[in-house]
């Protein structure tokens, strides 16, 4: 067994359908040197009973964390592990893990090896995120698409400190986090949107790195807190027709939390000394016209034209 210890965040929330299998799959890794903390936001199924009995037959390889406060939902129920984990100061690195998915068996593996590529010579000092991409399946485990980039339009590794601040592409059941990005991400802002969003978001000041290969499967079921959303022009032209209001009003509502959130990670970086200058220039540029932003909103937004233009059109302040 390697001596590397992982710790792997789990957070749970009403997941006993899926949940076993989950765990399973995680306890399959062919990286055996993990910890599963789990926090659970107040399941009210059979969510707490299942960690129960894995936690009776695992002993100190799965720790209950308390949940101080249950029922905010799954940020801070992530925010909770995150902190957990940097302050018992046990494992250097830490993969997030949704109840419902399927591990690959090589998932932990090869997210310590590109994680341990890119923090080099710095000992961990400086904030770094792996991720990677996901196979997509339907409730039994049937493939939807092979690449959830793909089905979702978009090129992860490709995407820039910069563009992060506008479209996340950083998949949170996918990701390794260094103590160095535990550190700088906590504790999270009121204006983070997502646990993911926020630490890719710091791994933009430090070192990211995306692997093409799908180390997941990415379970849909109706019920996911966020989900891979059938993104063809087609079916996005049909919501237009059938809820134009609220696509319109939604659109609106992201465009206000990400310039908000833009302002916080401002304001950490400059609390943590990291580089912060992207972040001004893009705040400046928000609060533009809408002629100057007209000009150059490809720079800033990335990924379909029909997102980018509604975004220049639909985003404010």
């Amino acid at each position: 067994m390697s001596t590397v210890l992982v710790d792997v965040l789990l957070a749970t929330y009403n997941g006993s359908k899926y949940l076993a299998s989950q765990l399973d799959s995680i306890l399959n890794q062919t990286h055996q040197n993990f910890r599963i903390l789990v926090s659970d936001d107040g399941s009210s199924d059979a969510t707490v009973a299942i960690l129960r009995q894995y936690s009776a037959r695992l002993g100190d390889r799965l720790v209950l964390v308390p949940n101080p406060s249950p029922g905010k939902g799954v940020v801070r129920n992530f925010e909770n592990l995150m902190v957990v984990s940097l302050h018992d100061g046990l494992a250097r690195w830490s993969v997030f893990s949704d109840q419902d998915d399927v591990w690959l068996p090589e998932k932990i593996a090869l997210l310590l090896a590109e994680m341990q590529r890119i923090e080099g010579k710095d000992g961990g000092q400086v904030p770094c995120l792996v991720h990677s991409d996901l196979t997509v399946v339907d409730e039994r485990l049937e493939v939807i698409s092979r690449s959830f980039a793909q089905y979702q339009q978009m090129d992860p590794a490709a995407c820039s400190p910069l563009s992060l601040l506008s479209v996340n592409q950083v998949t949170g059941c996918t990701m390794m986090v260094n103590r160095a990005l535990l550190k700088a991400a906590l504790p999270f802002p009121d204006e983070a949107i997502m646990h993911d969003w926020w630490c890719g978001l710091i791994g933009g000041s430090g070192r990211r790195s995306f692997l093409e290969t799908p180390l997941i499967l990415y379970r849909q079921h109706g019920a996911n807190q966020v989900g891979a959303k059938d993104r063809r022009l087609r079916t996005r032209l049909l919501r237009m027709f059938t809820d134009g209001p609220g696509v319109v009003r939604r659109v609106r509502v992201l465009g206000r939390a990400t310039f908000l959130q833009a302002e916080a990670l401002q304001q950490r970086l400059h609390e943590r000394g990291l580089d912060g200058d992207y972040v001004s220039k893009y705040l400046s540029w928000r609060s533009r016209s809408l002629m100057v932003r007209l000009v150059s909103y490809r720079h800033y937004y990335v990924g379909p034209e029909l997102d980018r233009l509604s975004r220049c059109l639909l985003w404010f302040k």
